[in-house]
């Protein structure tokens, strides 16, 4: 409680025209203290960096990026070995240099994956190279801890689970050959097909203008067009998981997350203000992605 006080105090000298008030009037600490004061700081910060620096489009992006949703959550992660729950000091600076908007690359350094230019005009190479190692660790990652969050909630679910609901070919939709996760029993007695979609926080960064979080409702928009039909035929559901590099989560997948807190909260001890399956998934995203980048960054760095 007094830290809390204290930290308070310290963000009414740094930004004296934001009225706290609303919050040292409560009894108590309110919930998720920590992620109420960051915000709250950072969008006063983002406000001053506005009016004193000119920034680059890919900056105004990123500070908009990291505002979304859960894009922070890993940082609140304790350091379990057991559950995943750990990365290397590597990764997790390059991690930071990355959402810091610090070079990793030197300009026109060669990609030591695919052989091609890593840096794009925004720096965004090593994310979106397709070649192995990294590119499907990231996806595998994510699906991985899902699915152990699942069972360790005691619900009944399957990993790569072959479904093979074939199309209509003049309905022009690709076959859902397996899900990431299946979930049964989940919606209405119905097992649910659970396909995991991760883009690049910055797709779609263009001169004409960027909005945070789209690349990652596009990608979900795109999926769901493509199996939600062929799965209701199958009497199953679909469930897009999408989400970005930096940690935001589409509707459809914090939904699913949020089913899965409250089971666990049922069924498994836990605290009931912490959000630990956010923040696994978030961690999990980071982690595949700073291997992408640990990759594919010069032997001098290492």
């Amino acid at each position: 409680m007094l830290l809390y006080f204290s930290a308070l105090a310290c963000l009414r000298d740094t930004i004296p025209s934001f009225d706290v008030s609303g919050f040292t009037n409560k009894d108590i600490v309110p919930s998720k203290a920590q992620q109420t004061l960051a915000n709250v700081f950072f969008s006063e910060m983002i406000k001053d960096i506005k009016v004193h620096f000119d920034m680059t489009m890919r900056q105004k992006a990123v500070f908009e990026c990291l505002r979304a949703p859960h894009a922070q959550d890993f940082l609140l992660v304790i350091p379990i070995d057991g559950i995943g729950h750990h990365m290397s000091p590597m990764k997790y600076h390059t991690i930071l240099k990355y959402r810091l908007m610090i070079s990793l690359f030197p300009i026109d350094a060669i990609c030591p994956v695919c052989r091609k230019a890593c840096l794009d005009s925004f720096e965004e190479h090593a994310v979106h190279c397709k070649e192995l190692p990294g590119f499907n660790y990231r996806h595998n990652m994510v699906r991985d801890v899902l699915f152990d969050i699942c069972r360790r909630a005691g619900i009944s679910a399957k990993k790569e689970a072959p479904v093979n609901f074939s199309t209509d070919p003049s309905d022009g939709r690709s076959t859902l050959r397996q899900a990431d996760v299946l979930v049964f029993g989940w919606v209405g007695g119905k097992h649910a097909c659970v396909d995991l979609t991760g883009v690049s926080h910055l797709v779609g960064l263009s001169s004409r203008g960027f909005t945070a979080r789209q690349a990652a409702l596009k990608a979900a928009s795109g999926k769901v067009t493509k199996h939600e039909k062929t799965c209701i035929k199958n009497q199953h559901v679909f469930i897009l998981f999408a989400f970005d590099t930096f940690g935001f989560l589409a509707p459809e997948a914090v939904g699913l997350l949020s089913r899965v807190q409250r089971v666990m909260h049922n069924n498994v001890m836990t605290p009931r203000s912490t959000d630990v399956v956010f923040k696994r998934i978030g961690f999990a995203i980071q982690k595949g992605l700073a291997t992408q980048l640990v990759d594919r960054l010069p032997s001098t760095t290492m």
